[in-house]
């Protein structure tokens, strides 16, 4: 890709692929899991720096019209068409596919709708995931009791899927949790995992409920 970005053509490249990098860059700050590859952000690419431009025309035209307005510098106003601008743009895009605005009116269009998280388990285990209990069980039969809380950690590698829980419990016949002793923390690798519950902790439960 070098050899194709002279200082001839590095202009035309920032206007119409760099600025649409950019803004998937800066959206994808607000997306839980895996990073698409270069060659498959190259069309959106694309069509994000011709909206970039867009909004850059539509904005410098808004300029215009104010009354005895600076004229600012060339470089600084490449810097702001290609930078900064499409920085913004991929924060507001981030920021409403996380409040997610507009799922349902795409969904109505038959639209593609794109999620914040990209996979369920990124979904799961994500940023808005409170502490709570959970219950692993595998296809052989096997059950873990464990917490996963503030100091636990879920992998987002595709490739491997693994979470740390910070306490393990046994459950008694009476549905009763109790921690194990000596306390202890676990590892799991999920590979043969059929199920992942989630059970919410009381003292949140409590919170919620006086929150309403």
């Amino acid at each position: 890709m070098n050899s194709l970005i002279t200082p001839d053509n590095f202009e035309f490249f920032a206007r119409y692929l760099l600025a649409g990098l950019i803004v998937i860059s800066v959206r994808s700050r607000f997306v839980v899991g895996e990073r698409p590859k270069l060659t498959e952000q190259l069309v959106e690419a694309v069509a994000l720096s011709l909206i970039n431009q867009l909004a850059f025309l539509f904005l410098a035209s808004l300029w215009s019209l104010v009354p005895a307005a600076p004229v600012l510098p060339a470089r600084g106003v490449f810097f702001l068409e290609v930078l900064v601008l499409p920085a913004t743009l991929g924060a507001l895009f981030g920021w409403n596919l996380s409040l997610g605005w507009n799922r349902s009116l795409l969904r109505r269009l038959s639209m593609p709708v794109q999620n914040p998280a990209r996979r369920a388990y990124d979904f799961a285990f994500g940023k808005h995931r409170g502490p709570s209990f959970v219950i692993v069980t595998f296809t052989d039969g096997t059950v873990v009791h464990g917490l996963f809380g503030e100091e636990s950690l879920a992998a987002s590698d595709g490739n491997r899927g693994d979470i740390y829980l910070e306490r393990l419990y046994h459950v008694a016949d009476d549905g009763q949790w109790a921690e194990v002793v000596p306390p202890r923390a676990m590892l799991l690798s999920l590979e043969g995992m059929r199920s992942i519950e989630f059970l919410e902790l009381e003292g949140e439960r409590e919170r919620t409920d006086d929150a309403g």
